[in-house]
C-alpha cells in the first residue's frame, strides 16, 4: 500500500488507501480478514465525518459558531 507509513489527512487520501487495499485483497498482498478490519474502521471515520458535517450544516443554519472540523466537542462541553 503507497499510504502505509503516511498519515491519512484527507478524505481523497483516505480514499486512495481504500482503493489500495480493495486491489492488494485482489492480486492477493492483503487477507480478507485484515481487508474486514480495514473496512469497519473506514466505516466508522467515515460516519464519524459525515455526522460532523450534518452538525456543521445545522449549526450554521441556526446561525451558531462552527468547530472547525475534527475540533467538535463530544459530550456535554
Amino acid at each position: 500500500m503507497k499510504n502505509e507509513n503516511k498519515e491519512i489527512k484527507t478524505t481523497g487520501q483516505l480514499r486512495e488507501m481504500l482503493a489500495d487495499a480493495a486491489k492488494n485483497v485482489l492480486n492477493g498482498s492483503l487477507d480478507i480478514e485484515k481487508a474486514t478490519a480495514l473496512h469497519k474502521l473506514a466505516k466508522n471515520i467515515s460516519e464519524s465525518l459525515y455526522s460532523e458535517t450534518k452538525i456543521a450544516m445545522f449549526s450554521h443554519e441556526i446561525g451558531k459558531n462552527i468547530p472547525e472540523m475534527g475540533n467538535l466537542p463530544l459530550g456535554g462541553q
